[in-house]
């Protein structure tokens, strides 16, 4: 689907809509409880404590002899 198809399919599901009439159309389908739908406790204590840095791992270093062959990169 290219952009002009994209915004005619969204022209006509909502025409004359407001940006913000569009976005607040699209939160009550996808989330009708609001903030609060389908929260999980243990979701949200993971949350609390995650941060970028746990996400970073240390990858090997490529021993290749070119030191940066594809396989290893």
């Amino acid at each position: 689907m290219d952009r002009e198809e994209l915004r005619h399919h969204i022209d006509s599901a909502a025409p004359g809509a407001s940006a913000s009439r569009l976005a607040s159309l699209i939160l009550h389908a996808c989330w009708p409880g609001g903030p609060a739908d389908r929260s999980e406790r243990v979701a949200l204590e993971w949350l609390r404590q995650w941060h970028p840095d746990h996400a970073a791992a240390q990858l090997p270093r490529c021993s290749c002899s070119t030191g940066h062959c594809i396989l290893c990169n």
